[in-house]
């Protein structure tokens, strides 16, 4: 930890080097976050950009008795929420986000034993994934950080900087909306 409050400090004070040196160790996790909220990878860089720009310009308000990771993701989302509100656009999941591993959900979705059921799979997740995109945005954004990015009510009210009530009834809310909207096309029986 003591390395990055050093990198942090050296930031602090102008240091591109020390920026540049942060910005590449979270610069993977960032594209991530970027890519999963836009579905195109030139929208992705281009979100990224932005992200750096407002990490650099920020960076002298970081508090180095935090942790870094939850200030680059709550940057890093505000700035794909605000893409989302700027162009109108609320893209579907991709089946082709890579995860820490190397997996895309298509390659752990798809097995070469049953062609009829994978192809009843793809459909189903491609549906799925249409059903959340269907979701109203701040429904949306608030299941997707609970269930794709992992994360607790508690760091999704801070990045959202929404009340933990606000959150928990929006997750619970999206929850009821995708069951019932699932149970409508037969996905999910109760």
């Amino acid at each position: 930890m003591d390395i990055w409050i050093s990198l942090i400090r050296r930031c602090k004070n102008n240091d591109k080097e020390a920026l540049n040196s942060l910005l590449s160790h979270h610069e993977a996790y960032l594209y991530k976050v970027c890519y999963f909220y836009s579905q195109n990878q030139e929208t992705a860089l281009d979100i990224m950009q932005e992200v750096f720009l407002k990490i650099y310009r920020s960076i002298h308000t970081f508090d180095e008795n935090r942790p870094l990771l939850p200030w680059l993701k709550k940057i890093a989302v505000n700035t794909c929420l605000n893409f989302q509100r700027d162009n109108k656009k609320y893209n579907l999941l991709s089946l082709d986000l890579e995860s820490s591993e190397g997996f895309c959900l298509r390659d752990t979705i798809v097995s070469q034993m049953d062609v009829e059921g994978e192809v009843i799979r793809l459909s189903n997740q491609e549906l799925i994934g249409k059903c959340i995109g269907a979701l109203p945005p701040n429904y949306r954004i608030a299941l997707t950080l609970k269930y794709i990015e992992d994360m607790s009510y508690e760091e999704i009210a801070a990045v959202l900087e929404q009340p933990l009530g606000t959150v928990k009834s929006n997750i619970f809310r999206a929850r009821n909306l995708l069951k019932n909207t699932l149970q409508d096309y037969n996905l999910l029986e109760v």
